[in-house]
């Protein structure tokens, strides 16, 4: 056989399999020890900013404009993997960090190197081992550890979630649409935060990146909000009456003791959207989206948590045709719910449950 078939073939039934039964047990591993990793990792972020705090209280740092958090590829090739902690003027990696701090962070991609040997053991079982060799694995499955800093990626970002109310992030000085982001060293960066000043959505310029806006005691009335990306947006107690929301992006947008009356969501983005103490009362919801596996995508998705509703109160609420796989009621009241052909969660489908046997039972 020619190299390109042999490596085919490689990729087929060595590759395959064992990296998804390896990205199964990480992702396993890090939904039994979320707390610790929770814990280790606001550990390195807060001391990072205790840091830069004592920097700037002594004169040795100005306001800051940009913190990158990113996984350096060479910490894994090198059996130390670790987070690298930097700040920069501006745009990551286009001038040189103004300080830098690294920190080992060996959960990130845990058993790496036993990665590597079940694959070398699964090539050389199918005859392989004359053709694929040890420095063609190591790197082929580096550049397809990619996948997984994409999940962790979305993993960073939840643990991180509510940074701005910790007391280290409050005393930094920081300059305008201050940012901290997460990716690939010397490559693509997540946003985790964006510190931005107050804004208006119905008037300001075309093309304003409303990425986590924050909005306190809105009252929006008859409005539309059409293709809007209000990404990690926060609303806190703010009133929505007769309103529609077409195409929005609201992916893990946050609402805090929020009314949305005789509202309308059409085709509409909830994928880690946050409901606290909100109520419903006549809304309509139709091809609504709870789950970036629903979506063709270019990329492997970073992972998202639930669509939650938290001590919410949904009344003569209508939804139809919708992905509500991905969501999570908790503490909910709900009354004349109706569902038609959706993707249900387990705690969707038992308050939905509860709602029609008290109708079934003329207590409503």
């Amino acid at each position: 056989m020619e190299r390109t078939e042999w490596e085919k073939q490689y990729r087929e039934q060595c590759y395959l399999p064992v990296f998804k039964e390896y990205m199964m047990n990480v992702i396993q591993g890090i939904t039994d020890h979320a707390a610790e990793i929770d814990k280790k990792l606001n550990g390195c972020v807060e001391s990072f900013l205790s840091n830069l705090v004592f920097l700037q209280e002594n004169k040795k740092l100005e306001a800051i404009q940009t913190i990158c958090i990113s996984f350096p590829y060479t910490s894994l090739v090198c059996k130390a993997p670790c987070l690298r902690f930097e700040v920069y003027p501006d745009v990551p990696f286009l001038e040189d960090a103004l300080v830098i701090r690294e920190f080992s962070t060996p959960w990130f991609f845990p058993d790496w190197e036993q990665l590597l040997c079940r694959l070398r053991e699964e090539a050389g079982k199918q005859g392989m081992n004359a053709v694929i060799r040890m420095p063609y694995i190591r790197s082929h499955i580096l550049g397809k550890a990619r996948y997984l800093l994409h999940i962790w990626s979305g993993l960073v970002k939840y643990y991180l979630y509510g940074i701005e109310k910790k007391e280290v992030f409050q005393d930094l000085k920081k300059a305008k649409d201050f940012t901290i982001s997460f990716g690939e060293y010397m490559d693509w960066q997540r946003p985790i935060w964006i510190s931005r000043e107050e804004t208006d959505i119905f008037f300001c310029e075309e093309g304003t990146d409303l990425r986590f806006c924050q909005f306190r005691n809105v009252w929006y009335e008859d409005k539309v909000f059409d293709s809007l990306v209000l990404e990690d947006c926060r609303f806190y107690t703010c009133t929505f009456r007769n309103c529609q929301f077409v195409t929005t992006n609201l992916q893990e947008a946050f609402f805090v003791g929020c009314t949305f009356e005789a509202c309308s969501f059409q085709e509409t983005n909830l994928v880690g959207t946050r409901f606290d103490g909100c109520k419903f009362e006549h809304v309509q919801m139709e091809g609504i989206c709870t789950s970036l596996l629903q979506k063709e995508l270019n990329i492997v998705p970073a992972l998202c948590g639930n669509a939650e509703f938290t001590g919410c109160f949904l009344t003569c609420v209508n939804i139809k045709n919708s992905d509500l796989s991905a969501s999570y009621l908790c503490d909910c009241r709900m009354e004349k719910v109706v569902t038609q052909e959706c993707q249900l969660s387990e705690s969707f489908q038992e308050a939905v449950a509860i709602v029609e046997m008290r109708t079934e039972g003329g207590k409503l």
